[in-house]
């Protein structure tokens, strides 16, 4: 898993990497489009990973008569809301930066990007969806396979759509969405194949239909609050993104190079949350809550201090990591102040994310839900006052670090107080 995730983010580094050969401003520009991007990467894969736990839950309790109903709820949930994301964005991809407020060729080049890039999210729906069959097998290793083929296709597709090498037309920023593209569906094509001829899964069964309809509500108890705590954080992007362009190109672009390098830790923190919804899942399944505890304790130290280490690391070497990017003193100055923040704010992120993840997991995500939008809005004027006082984007930064510290400590809180016990969502459905 966390090789999957970490060549995930590879892809996305390697978008910006590829368009800042272009310009500082492409790449800025485009990095911007992260919040608007987010409704696809971040948004979807809430759906399929609660489409994961709730057949591993099924697993656990032994019901395994719901467990492909499961699987074929969550792909028909998945790519039904890829495919209205994709049209929707696609439709309002040349307006998109001027509503941010980028200038006229700013807008230009983020609306190469978006108007390609956002057909990849029907791709994104359905391979997540195959991938948390793989995963609630417990087959994460096909995953990774997949992934990897994924990036080994993507980095030189990049370039031969980008330049117009060989044979290949140029395309400049939007050959490399394209190439994002064509690596996704290929890697889909390896996971489909692995799901229906090497598991033998069958959806062309009698009174499937009738099933799906059971267990979609289990699924949705999960992934409505899954996908709500993630779109109030989008918004808040989007407004911060609103706030940073106005800064200018320095500020845009050290945004931009400073949020590339979260896919490090990123990686470690969702795979390893990932894989502890999957256990969690089985051990609730079956009335182990003791087991649920000792894996939630467990994961939680692993990924802080994996987050710290990491970030750690890029601070140090911080002229070495953003010379991929740019050689420009300003950006890069100004860059090294948002790593110092991070080093503070990811280990609190990502106890944040699994606090988050297992208390929806385990059937308490009304609660999860109403923390996040109270904090996550309530933010919201402190971080455009920073921005009226003039403190800057390393002001708005802190302020980020402010809503993660204040959601992680309650989500710690509402864990530690055992007050989920018995929410589990499988009850519920029927047998």
């Amino acid at each position: 898993m966390f090789i999957e995730e970490l060549t995930g983010g590879i892809t996305s580094f390697a978008d910006i990497f590829f368009i800042s050969m272009i310009s500082t401003e492409a790449a800025a520009s485009v990095g911007m489009l992260s919040p608007v991007l987010f409704l696809g990467y971040f948004i979807l894969p809430q759906f399929t990973s609660a489409g994961t736990s709730v057949a591993a839950q099924y697993m656990g309790a032994k019901r395994d008569e719901s467990v492909v109903p499961a699987w074929a709820a969550n792909i028909l949930i998945s790519t039904s809301i890829g495919l209205v994301l994709a049209l929707g964005l696609f439709a309002a991809s040349h307006a998109v930066g001027l509503a941010l407020g980028m200038t006229q060729i700013q807008n230009a080049y983020a609306s190469q990007y978006l108007s390609v890039i956002v057909f990849n999210f029907i791709l994104v729906g359905i391979r997540f969806s195959y991938c948390s069959i793989l995963a609630s097998k417990g087959l994460t290793r096909w995953n990774m396979v997949a992934s990897i083929v994924t990036n080994v296709v993507n980095i030189p597709l990049n370039w031969a759509l980008m330049t117009g090498f060989w044979i290949f037309p140029e395309l400049g920023i939007s050959g490399v969405a394209l190439a994002t593209v064509i690596s996704y569906f290929i890697g889909f094509a390896i996971v489909f194949y692995l799901v229906h001829f090497r598991l033998k899964v069958n959806f062309l069964v009698k009174g499937l239909m009738a099933r799906i309809k059971e267990v979609i509500l289990p699924i949705l108890k999960i992934g409505i609050p899954s996908a709500l705590e993630p779109f109030s954080y989008t918004v808040q992007n989007l407004i911060v993104s609103v706030i940073i362009i106005k800064l200018g190109t320095v500020a845009m672009a050290a945004n931009t190079f400073a949020n590339k390098f979260l896919f490090l830790d990123m990686a470690t923190s969702w795979s390893l949350t990932m894989g502890g919804q999957i256990l969690i899942s089985h051990y609730l399944g079956a009335g182990r809550i003791d087991d649920v505890k000792k894996c939630w304790n467990q994961i939680a130290a692993t990924i802080s201090l994996c987050a710290f280490a990491i970030i750690l690391v890029i601070v140090i070497f911080n002229r070495q990591f953003l010379s991929l990017f740019t050689t420009d003193p300003e950006i890069i100055g100004v860059t090294f102040w948002l790593l110092l923040i991070m080093l503070a704010m990811e280990p609190i992120r990502s106890i944040n994310i699994l606090g988050g993840i297992v208390l929806k997991t385990v059937g308490d995500g009304k609660f999860s839900v109403i923390l996040s939008l109270v904090f996550m809005w309530g933010l919201v004027p402190v971080i455009i006052l920073s921005s009226v006082v003039g403190f800057g984007i390393v002001g708005v930064w802190a302020c980020l670090l402010l809503d993660e510290t204040i959601r992680a400590c309650v989500n710690l809180w509402r864990w530690k107080s055992n007050r989920w016990v018995g929410k589990i969502v499988i009850n519920k459905a029927k047998d």
